[in-house]
């Protein structure tokens, strides 16, 4: 099962790791002051391009981890826009059909007014599947960065029940690894009387942020390599059918 534990060593035992994360920490933090000082409209534009920079981020690192390289944070700009757009053409396209079903069969069906809590379960479960399918059409596209991949739906029927569960089981765990690196920190502050508004703060928050974009990426990895195995596995198979040969070869 996928580790949140190997994941939080792993994103900190990278070459260069802290120059990563204090790099793409920078627009993180000039986000968190653009809403502390209320400039809202500034915080819309920018908040926007930071999520999809983060978020690309973790989909190549995804991909860096199943792929053995050497680094799971890239600041390659050329890899970090090819997988933009490639990225785009999966989900957008997977997430206006699942989230649009979801959002109709919601509309279209009203459980009666007797059964307690019945509409708010129902709509939940919709909306949890169509969000598991999209989730699992990018993880199967992340695995590689193949655009066919988020489309091998063979293996996003197969795989979505994993992948929500492994979804759940990481929630809580990144919510805990999060604590981790800024409780401390926080208890500090909180025990000198200093704001948690002060500039010093909202940078180590803003590097635990970074910094749990790579564990993330790491766990997801694991996840891809255990649920979404059959999508597309031709390393995979590679690596397997070539220790197989040497295995043979060695008895010979």
């Amino acid at each position: 099962m996928a580790s949140i534990v190997s994941a939080f060593n792993d994103a900190f035992c990278e070459k260069k790791s802290f120059l990563k994360i204090a790099l793409y920490s920078i627009p993180v933090f000039i986000c968190a002051k653009l809403f502390l000082d209320g400039h809202m409209s500034s915080l819309y534009v920018l908040g926007g391009i930071t999520a999809t920079l983060l978020f690309t981020v973790m989909t190549v690192g995804i991909n860096n981890v199943r792929e053995n390289n050497q680094e799971i944070l890239t600041l390659n700009p050329l890899r970090l826009i090819l997988a933009f757009i490639k990225m785009v053409i999966v989900i957008v396209p997977q997430a206006i059909f699942w989230l649009g079903a979801a959002f109709a069969i919601t509309k279209a069906i009203t459980l009666p007014e007797e059964i307690p809590y019945g509409n708010i379960v129902f709509d939940s479960i919709i909306w949890a599947i169509g969000g598991t399918m999209v989730f699992t059409a990018y993880m199967s596209f992340a695995k590689y960065l193949e655009i066919r991949d988020g489309y091998n739906y063979q293996i996003i029927f197969l795989s979505c029940f994993d992948v929500f569960a492994a979804v759940i089981f990481y929630i809580p765990q990144i919510i805990i690894a999060a604590a981790v690196i800024i409780g401390p920190f926080a208890y500090v502050y909180s025990l000198f009387h200093v704001s948690y508004e002060h500039w010093s703060f909202i940078v180590l928050c803003s590097l635990a942020a970074v910094a749990s974009i790579s564990i993330s990426a790491n766990y997801f990895a694991q996840v891809a390599y255990e649920y979404i195995v059959l999508s597309n596995d031709r390393k995979d198979d590679y690596q397997i059918s070539k220790l197989v040969d040497e295995m043979d070869t060695n008895k010979n």
